[in-house]
């Protein structure tokens, strides 16, 4: 119990994704009782248990999917018919993802990429800006992580998240090409370019050459932000945080 309680405070001062998971009700044979509590992490790996065997088993599982996906669920499971142990009793069993921020990822970090990463923090989303340009990061950059790099290595060495906010904006449109290339093949919730209209579809034409469904192609948001008058940086960022909260909103109702 103590152990758990730390954990949790450990865990939400690193800011670091897991799934709690307590058992609510036991009735019947079961290897653990009502209150008890494990801890999943992002590797499958645990602290506490909820009994072991295939009953532990079955909750790491679904605690895996349930890894930054912002949900809450409550599931019942049978320890005869379901998974076949001897107890023969039955467990509910409540999860609850913790840290679950969304991640938003900016390649760019001039006016507009640094204008919405500014915007994001105060939304809850972890940010994360990366940009070619030496000494291009080396200010303050409030609470966003920085990464330095040449943009196709960093796609390269970053782990995308199926909840995954991307936006791109660098200061050459071959770059933004390239980039939304390289994440239309991750995982990824939303993925929006900087670009005029005649842009985006000479983009989405290169695309399709380099042989990446139209599906996938039309779900890129390319011109990127809510359809507003808008002209400076300040304006385009907000468009774009409204654009993704809108979409991060309509995700949460349908989970």
């Amino acid at each position: 119990m103590n152990e758990i309680i730390q954990s949790l405070s450990e865990l939400q001062e690193q800011n670091q994704a897991a799934v709690l998971c307590i058992i609510t009700e036991s009735i019947g044979s079961t290897p653990r009782k009502a209150g008890s509590k494990m801890l999943v992490f992002p590797d499958g790996s645990i602290k506490g248990t909820v009994g072991g065997g295939s009953i532990e088993h079955a909750v790491i599982e679904e605690a895996l999917k349930l890894m930054h996906s912002h949900q809450v669920k409550t599931c019942k499971y049978e320890l005869d018919n379901d998974l076949g142990m001897q107890c023969g009793g039955h467990t509910n069993i409540y999860f609850e993802a913790i840290n679950s921020a969304p991640r938003l990822i900016i390649f760019g970090a001039g006016h507009i990429g640094k204008t919405l990463s500014e915007m994001a923090i105060p939304f809850g989303f972890e940010v994360i800006l990366v940009d070619n340009r030496e000494g291009m990061l080396g200010e303050k950059w409030g609470k966003a992580r920085l990464i330095s790099n040449d943009f196709a290595q960093a796609c390269q060495e970053m782990e995308f998240r199926s909840d995954d906010f991307v936006i791109v904006t660098t200061y050459k449109h071959l770059y933004d090409e390239e980039i939304v290339a390289q994440v239309l093949s991750q995982p990824h919730a939303y993925l929006g370019m900087i670009a005029s209209k005649r842009k985006a579809a000479l983009a989405r034409e290169k695309w399709a050459e380099l042989g990446f469904a139209q599906k996938d192609i039309d779900k890129v948001y390319a011109p990127v932000g809510l359809n507003i008058q808008c002209e400076t940086p300040r304006e385009i960022a907000l468009s774009i945080m409204a654009q993704i909260i809108d979409e991060l909103n309509k995700m949460r109702k349908a989970e």
